[in-house]
Protein backbone atom coordinates (compact mmCIF):
# COMPACT_ATOMS: atom_id res chain seq x y z
CA UNK A 1 0.00 0.00 0.00
CA UNK A 2 1.36 3.26 -0.88
CA UNK A 3 0.83 6.32 1.82
CA UNK A 4 -1.03 9.30 0.45
CA UNK A 5 1.36 12.46 -0.73
CA UNK A 6 1.87 15.62 2.20
CA UNK A 7 0.14 17.69 -0.73
CA UNK A 8 -3.12 15.12 -1.00
CA UNK A 9 -3.65 15.37 3.09
CA UNK A 10 -3.37 19.26 2.48
CA UNK A 11 -5.74 19.23 0.13
CA UNK A 12 -8.12 16.83 1.87
CA UNK A 13 -7.68 18.94 5.36
CA UNK A 14 -7.95 22.38 3.11
CA UNK A 15 -11.51 21.13 1.96
CA UNK A 16 -12.44 20.09 5.94
CA UNK A 17 -11.52 23.33 7.20
CA UNK A 18 -13.38 25.12 4.66
CA UNK A 19 -16.33 23.00 4.68
CA UNK A 20 -16.68 23.18 8.57
CA UNK A 21 -16.40 27.08 8.36
CA UNK A 22 -19.41 27.29 5.98
CA UNK A 23 -21.10 24.94 7.87
CA UNK A 24 -20.93 27.46 11.10
CA UNK A 25 -21.66 30.61 9.75
CA UNK A 26 -24.66 28.78 7.70
CA UNK A 27 -25.72 28.07 11.60
CA UNK A 28 -25.19 31.28 13.08
CA UNK A 29 -27.06 32.95 10.22
CA UNK A 30 -30.04 30.02 10.54
CA UNK A 31 -30.24 31.06 14.07
CA UNK A 32 -30.56 34.86 14.03
CA UNK A 33 -33.35 34.48 11.37
CA UNK A 34 -35.32 32.30 13.23
CA UNK A 35 -34.93 34.03 16.97
CA UNK A 36 -37.57 36.14 17.99
CA UNK A 37 -37.38 39.35 18.17
CA UNK A 38 -37.10 41.11 20.85
CA UNK A 39 -40.53 41.60 23.35
CA UNK A 40 -41.76 45.28 22.83
CA UNK A 41 -43.52 47.23 25.76
CA UNK A 42 -47.50 47.44 25.42
CA UNK A 43 -48.11 50.76 25.01
CA UNK A 44 -45.83 53.44 23.65
CA UNK A 45 -44.08 55.87 26.36
CA UNK A 46 -43.88 59.64 25.55
CA UNK A 47 -40.68 60.75 25.68
CA UNK A 48 -41.40 63.55 28.24
CA UNK A 49 -42.28 60.37 30.44
CA UNK A 50 -39.67 59.54 32.80
CA UNK A 51 -41.22 56.60 34.94
CA UNK A 52 -44.73 54.77 34.28
CA UNK A 53 -46.32 52.57 37.33
CA UNK A 54 -48.56 49.97 36.34
CA UNK A 55 -50.04 50.61 39.79
CA UNK A 56 -50.03 52.84 41.96
CA UNK A 57 -50.80 53.88 45.49
CA UNK A 58 -49.91 57.33 46.81
CA UNK A 59 -50.84 58.74 50.41
CA UNK A 60 -50.54 62.47 51.88
CA UNK A 61 -50.13 62.20 55.53
CA UNK A 62 -50.42 65.55 58.37
CA UNK A 63 -48.34 64.07 61.36
CA UNK A 64 -49.78 60.54 61.69
CA UNK A 65 -53.28 61.33 60.10
CA UNK A 66 -53.95 60.30 56.52
CA UNK A 67 -55.43 62.96 54.63
CA UNK A 68 -56.47 61.29 51.37
CA UNK A 69 -55.06 58.06 49.36
CA UNK A 70 -55.06 58.15 45.70
CA UNK A 71 -54.76 54.97 43.59
CA UNK A 72 -54.44 54.63 39.81
CA UNK A 73 -54.43 51.62 37.66
CA UNK A 74 -51.65 53.61 35.64
CA UNK A 75 -49.67 56.62 36.27
CA UNK A 76 -46.96 58.52 33.75
CA UNK A 77 -45.16 60.55 35.81
CA UNK A 78 -43.14 63.88 34.14
CA UNK A 79 -40.20 64.88 36.08
CA UNK A 80 -39.89 68.19 34.76
CA UNK A 81 -43.56 69.14 35.22
CA UNK A 82 -44.11 67.42 38.21
CA UNK A 83 -47.48 65.81 36.59
CA UNK A 84 -48.65 62.37 36.90
CA UNK A 85 -51.25 61.38 34.38
CA UNK A 86 -53.88 58.78 35.30
CA UNK A 87 -55.62 56.36 34.67
CA UNK A 88 -58.34 54.22 36.42
CA UNK A 89 -58.57 57.03 39.46
CA UNK A 90 -59.81 56.44 42.95
CA UNK A 91 -59.53 59.20 45.81
CA UNK A 92 -60.31 58.66 49.24
CA UNK A 93 -60.26 61.64 51.49
CA UNK A 94 -60.66 61.52 55.09
CA UNK A 95 -62.16 63.11 58.07
CA UNK A 96 -63.89 66.93 57.72
CA UNK A 97 -67.80 67.14 58.39
CA UNK A 98 -68.94 64.90 55.70
CA UNK A 99 -66.68 61.91 57.56
CA UNK A 100 -65.01 61.70 54.23
CA UNK A 101 -65.52 61.14 50.63
CA UNK A 102 -64.68 58.89 47.50
CA UNK A 103 -64.00 59.74 44.29
CA UNK A 104 -63.93 57.66 41.29
CA UNK A 105 -63.10 58.65 37.31
CA UNK A 106 -61.42 57.05 34.03
CA UNK A 107 -58.99 59.32 34.05
CA UNK A 108 -57.03 62.03 35.92
CA UNK A 109 -53.49 63.87 36.99
CA UNK A 110 -51.67 65.11 40.10
CA UNK A 111 -49.95 67.73 40.21
CA UNK A 112 -47.06 67.18 42.82
CA UNK A 113 -46.42 71.32 43.19
CA UNK A 114 -50.20 72.01 44.07
CA UNK A 115 -51.50 68.88 45.65
CA UNK A 116 -54.16 69.32 43.11
CA UNK A 117 -55.61 66.19 41.75
CA UNK A 118 -58.17 66.17 38.41
CA UNK A 119 -60.29 64.01 37.62
CA UNK A 120 -61.81 63.31 33.97
CA UNK A 121 -64.42 61.36 32.35
CA UNK A 122 -67.22 59.92 34.31
CA UNK A 123 -66.36 61.63 37.96
CA UNK A 124 -68.34 60.24 40.59
CA UNK A 125 -67.95 61.15 44.36
CA UNK A 126 -69.68 59.73 46.66
CA UNK A 127 -69.78 61.14 50.83
CA UNK A 128 -69.96 58.59 53.98
CA UNK A 129 -73.09 60.10 54.52
CA UNK A 130 -74.54 58.89 51.35
CA UNK A 131 -74.61 61.77 49.04
CA UNK A 132 -73.16 61.36 45.53
CA UNK A 133 -72.26 64.08 43.10
CA UNK A 134 -71.91 63.54 39.08
CA UNK A 135 -69.96 65.12 36.81
CA UNK A 136 -67.11 65.28 33.75
CA UNK A 137 -64.86 66.97 35.51
CA UNK A 138 -63.60 67.59 39.23
CA UNK A 139 -60.74 68.75 40.83
CA UNK A 140 -59.71 68.47 44.28
CA UNK A 141 -57.56 71.04 46.17
CA UNK A 142 -56.23 68.84 49.42
CA UNK A 143 -54.53 72.38 50.59
CA UNK A 144 -57.82 73.86 51.57
CA UNK A 145 -60.06 71.22 51.20
CA UNK A 146 -61.96 71.65 48.30
CA UNK A 147 -63.58 70.11 45.86
CA UNK A 148 -64.37 72.38 42.57
CA UNK A 149 -66.28 71.15 39.32
CA UNK A 150 -66.58 73.95 36.43
CA UNK A 151 -68.83 71.11 34.71
CA UNK A 152 -72.35 70.30 34.94
CA UNK A 153 -72.98 68.58 37.90
CA UNK A 154 -75.83 66.45 39.42
CA UNK A 155 -75.93 65.82 42.70
CA UNK A 156 -78.15 63.33 45.12
CA UNK A 157 -79.02 63.57 48.45
CA UNK A 158 -81.84 61.39 50.10
CA UNK A 159 -84.74 63.18 48.14
CA UNK A 160 -82.80 66.05 46.72
CA UNK A 161 -81.77 65.96 43.34
CA UNK A 162 -80.14 68.85 41.98
CA UNK A 163 -78.39 70.06 38.80
CA UNK A 164 -75.88 73.29 38.36
CA UNK A 165 -73.39 74.39 35.92
CA UNK A 166 -70.74 73.88 38.34
CA UNK A 167 -69.98 73.73 42.16
CA UNK A 168 -67.39 74.17 45.06
CA UNK A 169 -68.06 72.17 47.91
CA UNK A 170 -65.42 72.75 51.48
CA UNK A 171 -65.15 69.35 53.05
CA UNK A 172 -63.93 70.75 56.33
CA UNK A 173 -67.85 71.90 57.05
CA UNK A 174 -69.63 70.51 54.24
CA UNK A 175 -70.47 73.71 52.57
CA UNK A 176 -71.32 73.53 49.03
CA UNK A 177 -72.04 76.39 46.53
CA UNK A 178 -73.47 76.05 42.73
CA UNK A 179 -72.94 77.85 40.14
CA UNK A 180 -75.21 79.32 37.27
CA UNK A 181 -78.82 77.83 36.90
CA UNK A 182 -79.84 75.29 39.10
CA UNK A 183 -82.77 72.98 39.35
CA UNK A 184 -83.70 71.36 42.13
CA UNK A 185 -86.21 68.49 42.92
CA UNK A 186 -87.11 67.27 46.25
CA UNK A 187 -89.43 64.31 46.52
CA UNK A 188 -92.47 65.50 45.69
CA UNK A 189 -91.81 69.16 44.98
CA UNK A 190 -90.30 70.62 42.05
CA UNK A 191 -88.45 74.19 41.96
CA UNK A 192 -85.94 76.61 40.24
CA UNK A 193 -83.53 79.25 41.15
Amino acid sequence: MQMPSTRRIRQVLAVVIVTTSVALVAAILFRQFRSTPPETASKPISPEIDMSISRLNFSEMRGNDKLWDLTAERADYDKETGTAKLAGVKTEIFGGKAGGLIITSETGSYLEEQHLVTMQKNVRAVTRKGMTFTTEQLEYRSVPGLVVSNHPVKVVDGRLTLTAQGMEMSLHDEKARFRGSVEAVVEGIHGKN
